[in-house]
């Protein structure tokens, strides 16, 4: 299950959590159970691959723009 389509942030806003999985990409709020992949970020650093998956929690999830 992916959660609702929404634009993602560019990936030098991010936080180090939200990045490493740990906290919703949109509310910041730490993810315990119910997360679900909001997609990938993707971006690269010359011949260096740098995409990052994102998650949402149960919070944003369900919410729409």
């Amino acid at each position: 299950m992916t959660a609702p389509a929404r634009p993602l942030p560019e990936p030098g806003t991010l936080t180090w959590d939200q990045s490493a999985g740990r906290a919703c990409i949109w509310c910041k709020q730490p993810l315990t159970t119910g997360a679900v992949s909001a997609g990938i970020i993707r971006d690269q650093l010359g011949a260096h691959n740098l995409d990052t998956e994102v998650w949402a929690g149960p919070c944003c999830a369900s919410t729409t723009h």
